[in-house]
């Protein structure tokens, strides 16, 4: 059965490096939410475009990038998407779109704090990669509020990658004091 690994978790939390080893050690094949918005629209800046043309963009890319992914997954490929998946009812609604198929589905959470994701955030703007973006220190800020740590019951199974750091659980309540 092929399976629909979500790669979950805040910027700078691995997904990318995450998904670049899981692609390699299971033979995947990888889709990058950045690198389509990238290629696609170009670097920019949340707050240049505004939240509803971000949201435009992320969900057109998302559909492309689930035409795609769907036809591997009935041709019993695995397909990693790296796309963050923050909110718990766009993680359930990918797994019983995969389910649909008769694909599994697997949540591979980055379980990182937030005192390293704010330093890789840092180092990340101030070297920036090719397709990753611009990330304001309040925007992330942002994305901690609204981050909906993966629970067993989104229908599929929840994998937290060992990072050598603390639990996420602990880093929600240092983001908060």
């Amino acid at each position: 059965m092929p399976t629909t690994h979500l790669i979950s978790g805040l910027p700078c939390s691995g997904k990318t490096t995450y998904a670049a080893a899981l692609k390699a050690d299971r033979n995947c094949v990888l889709f990058s939410l950045d690198r389509w918005l990238i290629t696609a629209f170009g670097r920019y800046s949340i707050a240049d475009v505004g939240h509803e043309e971000h949201t435009r963009r992320v969900l057109a890319c998302r559909e492309l990038i689930w035409d795609s992914a769907s036809e591997l997954l009935r041709r019993d490929v695995d397909v990693i998407l790296d796309d963050g998946f923050f909110l718990r009812e766009n993680r359930i609604r990918y797994v019983q779109m995969s389910n649909a198929l008769g694909a599994s589905a697997t949540i591979h959470y980055m379980d990182t704090p937030a005192s390293a994701i704010r330093e890789r955030l840092a180092d990340r703007n101030a070297h920036l990669p090719p397709f990753n973006f611009h990330i304001d220190p309040a925007t992330l800020e942002g994305f901690f509020r609204l981050y909906e740590i993966p629970t067993q019951s989104e229908g599929a199974t929840v994998i937290t990658p060992a990072t050598g750091t603390t639990s996420r659980r602990a880093a929600l309540s240092e983001s908060s004091s």
